[in-house]
């Protein structure tokens, strides 16, 4: 069975994001969400800046989930009318 991470990065490399890429595009993500606020996957892509829908849904729950278990987040989730995840973190960094 495949960890989180290597599911992140075969998912993101299949969308067009090299390797060198990718621990970049998750410290942005951190960067975005990590000072706190309510997140959706929507909400994220337009701040990366890196042109559309770089993350997918399920990228974007990779991410939060390895930031929650491997590095110890706290993220809060709310569940939606629609499939999307939203993700609320309040980290003060």
């Amino acid at each position: 069975m495949k960890s989180p991470w290597e599911v992140l990065v075969s998912r993101l490399v299949a969308r067009g994001i090299s390797l060198a890429q990718i621990p970049t595009l998750v410290r942005n993500v951190l960067g975005i969400i990590g000072n706190g606020g309510l997140f959706t996957t929507r909400m994220i892509n337009e701040q990366l800046g890196w042109g559309d829908e770089v993350l997918d849904e399920v990228s974007f729950q990779l991410i939060v989930y390895i930031l929650e278990s491997d590095l110890g987040y706290p993220v809060r989730h709310y569940p939606l009318a629609s499939m999307e995840t939203t993700a609320e973190c309040d980290w003060g960094r």
